[in-house]
């Protein structure tokens, strides 16, 4: 059973608004002539409207939303922003039936009944209803930008302008699932790093809660004075026992802080800097920025969008402040006549091979094909980039662990060698 909005005449002419359930449309129009009234407009109640579509639910005024199947998301359609891997599936979906003769309106219907997420299926809906009243794909996915960015906007208006919107969105594909790749191979290699660190916080917090106080009671009942390093670790133990609140809002409004600046374009942009320029992390980070910026360029491209309109799009696509800025400063030179490989060679981040290949792409009217080469390079060396910063920082920060511990060891230790000493003199 369904659930309809319906907007009727009643047989005084009056006009009523209200709903009616019904197991289809069908129904629900025979339902209302039953009860004499004329209907103008009838539509299945979505899960927005606070209905309960397919046997769907919301709560807490649409900010909770719960489908038949029990699957439970939170926000609306306008504010959802679709998992990578939601994603590529659905694109590539998409793709096969165009490229099977489907038409678009029914594969967005077929589509949007069979998401594994409540609010993309609504989303596809969404789209669906865009195209119906007569805007195109382009247009109707713009009403959800959160959920198609500018690039994926930009490349389906040019397969509809080109009239091969089905090869456009493999080529579509392709890019989506390289990004997702490499977003996949940063957070599983920052997994055991940030596994390491938390247990390190967790045996520092230990040791300084529990164990060196029990040492400190003996060392207070032999009544001599401590080493200036092992005060130091006593005092510092003292604060995380008795002031631990102290510590805990610090880190707490510390953290706050920097997440608030971070968002502001300043901070954006200086933590972007400093991400460029950290040893072993930076240099991952340039060539993740500059394979980012060659295959959305070849993308672009190659999908018949115009130079300037690329870089406008590829700047915003970027995802670092300090590339976005470079791109759009490259784009105001382009537009004045210059080549791209001119600024570009000027940017320390391009290494000289790269603009070389671009350069020779320009000359014979092959920049598309150079920079999807260089793309591909790039991913490769992406692999091997994050590999090598994995088994760096993997060594790192076990020592640097292993000095922290040995530190409070040491500290720990002191009074009692001195006390060894004093036993022997």
């Amino acid at each position: 059973m369904a659930e309809f909005k319906y907007k009727a005449r009643n047989a005084s002419g009056k006009t009523e608004e209200g709903r009616i359930t019904a197991p289809s449309k069908d129904m629900a129009k025979t339902l209302l002539a039953r009860k004499r009234l004329a209907v103008i407009n009838l539509r299945e109640a979505s899960l927005e409207d606070g209905g309960n579509s397919g046997g769907g639910y919301v709560l807490f005024g649409g900010k909770v939303r719960v489908d038949a199947k029990g699957n439970i998301s939170f926000g609306s359609a306008k504010t959802f922003k679709v998992p990578d891997k939601e994603l590529v599936i659905m694109t590539k979906q998409l793709a096969t039936m165009l490229n099977s003769g489907i038409p678009l309106n029914q594969s967005l219907d077929i589509l949007s009944k069979q998401q594994r997420l409540p609010l993309f299926g609504e989303v596809l809906a969404g789209v669906k209803k865009a195209i119906e009243e007569g805007n195109s794909l382009s247009q109707a996915l713009a009403r959800y930008p959160l959920c198609f960015d500018s690039l994926f906007r930009s490349m389906i208006k040019a397969g509809e302008e080109s009239g091969r919107l089905a090869d456009i969105m493999l080529k579509l594909l392709e890019y989506i699932e390289k990004s997702s790749k490499i977003k996949s191979q940063l957070k599983s290699a920052m997994v055991y790093p940030s596994l390491i660190i938390t247990v390190a916080v967790l045996v520092v917090s230990m040791l300084m809660i529990f164990v060196v106080p029990a040492f400190t009671k003996q060392f207070v009942d032999s009544g001599k004075e401590l080493p200036a390093l092992t005060q130091m670790v006593v005092n510092l133990s003292d604060f995380f026992v008795n002031q631990w609140y102290v510590l805990l809002g610090g880190i707490i409004s510390f953290a706050v802080a920097v997440v608030q600046y971070k968002k502001t374009p300043k901070g954006r942009y200086e933590f972007d800097r400093l991400m460029l320029n950290i040893p072993i992390i930076g240099d991952v980070v340039k060539k993740i920025s500059v394979g980012r910026f060659c295959s959305t360029m070849a993308s672009m491209l190659t999908s018949g969008v115009n130079l300037l309109q690329a870089l406008n799009i590829c700047a915003a696509s970027s995802g670092n402040a300090v590339m976005e800025k470079f791109i759009l400063e490259c784009r105001a030179r382009i537009e004045k006549g210059q080549q791209m490989s001119v600024p570009l060679s000027e940017n320390p981040i391009f290494p000289r091979m790269v603009v070389s290949m671009i350069q020779v792409g320009e000359q014979a009217g092959k920049t598309d094909e150079m920079l999807m080469k260089v793309a591909a390079f790039y991913e490769e060396e992406v692999d091997q980039s994050i590999k090598t910063m994995l088994g760096m920082i993997e060594p790192l920060l076990i020592v640097f662990i292993g000095g922290i511990v040995g530190f409070l060891v040491i500290a720990m230790y002191l009074p009692v060698f001195d006390l060894g000493n004093t036993i022997g003199n």
